[in-house]
């Protein structure tokens, strides 16, 4: 069940009355899940499809300090990664097999209760729900799948023919360019931002492009600086990661801000 711990409205000004179902965007890493997604992933399908992989591991490790130097981009790092990890190419077949498996151990292990729940009320109210995420499309689409959510805007990769390749296509779908990709689906969906209302629910200041384009915010398990955000801002915060006793024990507060 999830727990309300600062409930707003935070809706913008003089805006029209949405006219469009309104939509509830949520990010998938450790907003909807208990830690991220990528790295798991990647040993999770190196173990299956070819252990000996796993020895590129301290690699990896050296890549992500380097990304961590500004030396890397996000993007190149994940391309070098899933490069290491799982080969120059992966079939079709192969890939769909591991994001289904890798899929049903999230659902059972890493899913937090209160994203489930979270979810199922806000569909409850009328609302099409969305799921927006740096996670890479070919894992994204499944975990969504079992979340019972049809609508996913992710991390796409470049395909030869029915073959994966570590390229990313465009952009890593992270801090602004999340939001321009979500303008571009609301495009393709024949949406009208003017039109809709937006609910979005997310962990990291990262994604303060998002938070400040939606009509209501929400963070959620937010690191400390999010936290403070939200709290100054008047946002609704929400935090799954605490123990079922420790959440009955929160305290309500009522509060409305106008962004």
């Amino acid at each position: 069940m999830r727990k309300k711990i600062l409930a707003t409205s935070y809706l913008r000004r003089n805006s029209p009355m949405p006219s469009s179902r309104p939509l509830s965007i949520f990010d998938l890493d450790r907003t909807l899940t208990r830690y991220g997604t990528w790295s798991p992933f990647l040993l999770f399908a190196a173990r299956r499809r070819a252990p000996w992989r796993l020895a590129f591991a301290p690699l990896v490790l050296v890549l992500m300090a380097a990304y961590k130097a500004r030396l890397l981009s996000r993007k190149r790092l994940k391309q070098a990664m899933q490069r290491l990890m799982l080969g120059s190419a992966i079939d079709l077949d192969s890939l769909t097999c591991l994001a289904g498996a890798y899929a049903e151990e999230s659902l059972a292990r890493n899913i937090h209760p209160g994203a489930i729940a979270s979810i199922a009320a806000e569909r409850a109210a009328g609302r099409r729900i969305v799921i927006a995420s740096a996670a890479h499309l070919f894992y994204l689409e499944a975990i969504a799948e079992r979340l019972g959510v049809a609508d996913v805007v992710g991390t796409a990769s470049i395909w030869h023919g029915r073959n994966l390749t570590p390229q990313i296509a465009g952009e890593n779908c992270y801090g602004k360019d999340k939001r321009l990709m979500l303008e571009r689906w609301l495009a393709g969906q024949e949406i009208d931002r003017a039109d809709v209302h937006i609910r979005f629910f997310s962990d990291d200041l990262s994604d303060l492009p998002t938070f400040e384009w939606a009509d209501e915010a929400v963070a959620v398990n937010s690191s400390q600086k999010l936290l403070q955000l939200a709290l100054r801002r008047g946002w609704t915060i929400y935090d799954w990661r605490q123990p079922r006793s420790a959440r009955a024990g929160n305290r309500t507060i009522g509060r409305t801000a106008l962004g």
